[in-house]
């Protein structure tokens, strides 16, 4: 793949200072340009505020700044190589915050947005957290990091996953396989490692007590009382909705909780019950989802359907989003 180097820098106070948690007016785009993804910003009339010709990476705006990504040339053991590199925007589109801070490379450029005041950074390897004036407020220490939620963060440290506060003290005790972001006051949880087969999850909550014992093959976040669950594997196992004591509201019946389109957009929907509605979705041909139809269902917080839509291929659901 090929990538445009460039680096930008810029800093407002003022701006800064400013940011908050109200929704943005900015939405991130992608174009395709050379075979390489570029993206910007336009504005909610569909105004392009900011081209899509040099960031390689474009967050929704959370916490009142939206990441951007841009790669930086440099030599590795005297080899040509580059970096990935994030700073942050605020709602008008003006760098906040440097394209400077290391971004770690996997399958994809692990990005990360501000919560609740604070971001997750890395360095060498390690992770900590930065505050909106560039300050490194949680040293870089852990193994990996989350996003702070219910005024707590998950991280791992020794391959253990547990909770600290915005002081790093060890709210959760770092002693489980995995621990997700908490949601709605719960966290799921896993007995064996998040990627092994026949993982099994359930939630916890902020002190650490076992909520939901781990039974499901997958789970989504808690979300307005109510969380979405797999029964079963991957390829065979069905969705429903639980609540918070584990019961279903919804039994397991449901392909999938979210629109996948095998596409550079990875997910059209949110897994999760937003102004009391869920999205739950049947495939035709469950055996070959990518080459289905499928007809979603919208459900309330009572378990009823209350919609539904049928999308005759994948192409007419990309072209709905």
């Amino acid at each position: 793949m090929k990538r445009n180097i460039a680096l930008a820098f810029g800093v407002s106070l003022i701006g800064l200072m400013s940011c908050t948690s109200a929704t943005a007016d900015l939405q991130p785009f992608y174009v395709d340009s050379n075979d390489t993804y570029f993206c910007g910003y336009k504005n909610d009339k569909g105004e392009i505020v900011i081209p899509a010709n040099k960031y390689v990476g474009c967050g929704s705006f959370s916490d009142g700044l939206a990441y951007v990504g841009m790669i930086k040339a440099m030599k590795i053991d005297g080899e040509d190589s580059y970096k990935s590199l994030q700073g942050f925007i605020d709602q008008t589109g003006d760098l906040i915050i440097p394209i400077e801070h290391e971004v770690f490379e996997g399958v994809d450029d692990e990005y990360k947005s501000f919560s609740e005041g604070l971001v997750v950074v890395y360095k060498d390897d390690k992770y900590g957290y930065m505050n909106k004036l560039r300050e490194l407020v949680i040293p870089y220490q852990y193994d990996s990091a989350y996003d702070f939620s219910n005024g707590l963060a998950s991280v791992r440290l020794d391959e253990k996953y547990g909770a600290i506060d915005k002081n790093a003290k060890v709210i959760v005790p770092i002693k489980f396989d995995w621990l997700g972001t908490y949601s709605d006051g719960l966290a799921m949880y896993s007995e064996s490692n998040h990627w092994d087969d026949g993982s099994r999850y359930g939630f916890i909550d902020k002190l650490g007590n076992i909520a939901i014992k781990a039974k499901w093959g997958d789970a989504n976040h808690f979300s307005e009382g109510l969380a979405a669950v797999r029964v079963g594997d991957y390829d065979s196992g069905k969705w429903g909705v639980i609540d918070k004591l584990g019961n279903y509201v919804v039994k397991p019946k449901y392909d999938a909780p979210a629109i996948q389109t095998w596409s550079d957009a990875y997910d059209f929907d949110d897994d999760r019950y937003k102004n009391g509605k869920i999205n739950m979705y049947e495939y035709t041909d469950p055996s070959r989802p990518q080459s289905s139809s499928i007809k979603r269902y919208t459900i309330d917080t009572k378990g009823k359907v209350i919609e539904q839509r049928f999308y005759a291929n994948w192409d007419e659901v990309i072209e709905k989003f």
